[in-house]
């Protein structure tokens, strides 16, 4: 299945078309009419997918100008590393158009048709940060071990998540999964991340209704524009970034990992100062690279101080510009507070998962709000064991480690993590599980 996104351009015709690809033979020519209403600059994107995974993607930008001759551009092209898909994996692709609307639209094996969608006001950051105050303060006055505060908090937990399902999900797509539902092993969010917190969705439409929140259901992972498709991690080499001034549990959590790991990975040790963060980074990384440090995120953005100052996404410029660690294919674990949030800078979006991940990187595993640190050394020490040890996928390792922390007197901190990349990327050389 090809798509074409195109905002600001008119479609003449279908914007997603089928393509029948023969081994050893070039496959039929796509065309897709667009035009334009005003002059200026503008971008199509160009998406494969076979079934409900991800393959690949082009962009490339259109200059339009009254009274100019029309010239032909160069060929553009982009590599798929794969054709294999993952049967029973979907991807919601959610848009965002010039006028302010979303367009959400679930491909499985069966591919349904864009679903226009507006939000009452336009955008949901006022909510978002509602719904994210509210669990930070959860979070923070959580008690382990008191079953009537985990039930109270689980309640309004579920009552937040059915208004989200209710709210910011299409009437037509809602149906569109409750019909794919039963054969659905994954779902891949792709686009608009800050749109909404998926993971908090709780699928429930009267007498219809999951196992529990989405993604203590099912792998729920994200993945960014100009991602590419990465099927395995490579974790031979890794580093740690625990600067001073980080949670007590962060010495507990980097030693868990290094006993994890054990003698598979050449530890690179741990990492205090910005210029040696930025140095292994530009160099080409490790193959994993773990923070369990502390991150302050405002409106201007996400930062941690480090030793020798604050570390911010802008010092990832250089490195995403020239995709320093598509060699290395790092797992980046940002093991900290609001890890995976962004802000709006200029024609993209801002935030540590967009960086290291446009610079490179296979997966990335962050926060979306505040957690409490004792639940964020369990997360982390159960996704690798899970990843690592007992060699299942990006998604299900996620999946076991929510499954794990989610009954910590009413702490929401299971529900925080946001992860990024490929369901089914597993860690090179360790073998898979026969249970999920």
């Amino acid at each position: 299945m090809i798509t074409v996104h195109a905002p600001e351009l008119l479609a003449l015709g279908d914007l997603q078309q089928e393509l029948i690809v023969l081994p050893g033979r070039d496959s039929d020519v796509l065309r897709f009419g667009l035009r334009t209403t005003e002059p200026g600059l503008h971008t199509v994107t160009v998406r494969a997918f076979r079934g409900g995974t991800f393959l690949g993607e082009l962009h490339a930008q259109i200059s339009v100008q009254s009274g100019v001759p029309t010239r032909d551009g160069p060929a553009r092209s982009a590599p798929l590393a794969t054709l294999a898909f993952d049967p029973g994996e979907m991807t919601l692709q959610v848009l965002k158009g010039a006028d302010g609307s979303h367009s959400f639209q679930l491909l499985s094996e069966t591919t349904y048709a864009p679903e226009s969608f507006r939000l009452m006001a336009g955008d949901a950051y006022g909510a978002r940060e509602l719904i994210y105050d509210e669990l930070r303060r959860t979070a923070a006055s959580a008690r382990p071990g008191d079953g009537d505060d985990q039930g109270r908090a689980r309640r309004r937990l579920r009552n937040l998540g059915v208004q989200l399902w209710a709210s910011a999900v299409p009437d037509a797509v809602r149906r569109q999964f409750w019909e794919q539902a039963d054969r659905i092993t994954a779902l891949t969010v792709l686009g608009e991340h800050d749109a909404v917190p998926w993971e908090l969705l709780y699928p429930r439409d009267r007498d219809q209704e999951g196992d529990g929140f989405l993604a203590e259901w099912l792998p729920v992972v994200r993945r960014v524009f100009g991602q590419e498709r990465v099927r395995e991690l490579s974790l031979d080499r890794v580093a740690f970034v625990v600067p001073p001034g980080s949670p007590p549990e962060a010495v507990h959590e980097v030693s868990a990992l290094q006993s994890r790991l054990g003698s598979t990975a050449t530890s690179l040790g741990m990492l205090a100062h910005r210029s040696s963060v930025s140095d292994l980074i530009e160099g080409g990384g490790a193959g994993l690279l773990h923070f369990a440090c502390h991150n302050a995120f405002d409106s201007a953005g996400s930062h941690v101080t480090m030793a020798d100052g604050p570390f911010d996404p802008i010092d990832l410029a250089y490195a995403t510009q020239s995709g320093a660690l598509r060699a290395a294919r790092p797992l980046v674990f940002f093991n900290a507070c609001r890890s995976a949030g962004e802000i709006d800078w200029f024609a993209t979006s801002l935030g540590w998962a967009p960086q290291f991940l446009r610079a490179g990187a296979g997966a990335f595993v962050g926060t979306l709000w505040p957690v409490r640190s004792d639940s964020a050394l369990v997360f982390a020490d159960a996704f690798y064991e899970h990843l690592v040890t007992r060699g299942r996928t990006l998604g299900q390792a996620s999946l076991h480690a929510r499954q794990a922390i989610r009954c910590q007197g009413g702490d929401p901190s299971w529900l925080a993590y946001a992860v990024y990349g490929s369901p089914a990327a597993r860690a090179a050389g360790s073998s898979p599980v026969d249970s999920p």
